[in-house]
């Protein structure tokens, strides 16, 4: 068995039980989209590859802050695998510097590595894989915490800080409004022509499923405000 071979099936494991939305099938679709766009984009596709499969093993929604920070499970699986060590750096400076709590503190991966798979895994929270997996993770935060898929009366925060983004005790802080505060602004955020192109499909369909939730639940005021979202992100986007 080669060395991405292993490391992929001891991520598997690790993350076999996550119904949180980031267990392997989210992974294996990251890894699979990374390498789509490493064909476009090039690079080291060793460390793509890695990178990928590891991004979400020191997730700190799943295990916590600490984990986070030391990137703990990471470095644990590539020096089990014989991971040579300029390539362990180099995965760990990619996972250390992505995730969309990150770039709200304005730190980004800056080698083309990990601008790939920044943009690999911010198209997963994309389209209907990223719906589904908004769904999921809602549901597992309704019974942890008693968090509702919507309140029509809580509006989003659309300038969270990264401290913020990660408190569980706004009341904005609901699965529709997850689209507002993250996933319709990552179609602007991509760091590749490739992930570009394919996040504005992926983006669409976003906007059709939530235009759909607010005409079938009759609350037409979500519908406005999304358009008028919408619009004012075409306004920023061309204004800078």
């Amino acid at each position: 068995m080669d060395i991405i071979a292993n490391v992929a099936q001891k991520v598997e494991e690790l993350l076999n039980a996550d119904n949180s939305g980031h267990g392997f099938e989210h992974v294996e679709r990251v890894w699979k989209m990374a390498e789509a766009i490493y064909a476009k984009e090039g690079g080291n596709k060793d460390v793509v590859a890695l990178s990928a499969l590891l991004h979400d093993v020191d997730d700190y929604k799943i295990f916590g802050q600490t984990s986070a920070d030391n990137l703990t499970n990471a470095k644990k699986i590539m020096q089990e695998c014989g991971v040579e060590d300029a390539i362990q750096k180099q995965v760990c400076d990619i996972v250390y510097n992505m995730g969309y709590s990150k770039l709200l503190a304005g730190i980004r991966p800056k080698t083309i590595e990990g601008k790939i798979v920044s943009d690999a895994d911010m198209l997963d929270a994309l389209g209907i894989n990223g719906i589904i997996r908004t769904l999921q993770y809602a549901f597992m935060r309704c019974q942890k915490y008693g968090k509702p898929i919507f309140d029509k009366e809580a509006w989003p925060e659309l300038n969270l800080s990264a401290e913020e983004y990660k408190k569980s005790d706004r009341r904005s802080d609901n699965c529709i409004n997850h689209f507002f505060e993250k996933t319709l602004k990552l179609k602007d955020l991509m760091l590749t022509e490739e992930g570009r192109k394919k996040a504005i499909v992926r983006h669409n369909r976003m906007v059709m499923f939530l235009e759909g939730f607010f005409e079938e639940n009759d609350v037409p005021e979500w519908g406005k405000f999304l358009q008028e979202f919408l619009s004012q992100s075409s306004k920023e986007k061309i204004a800078s």
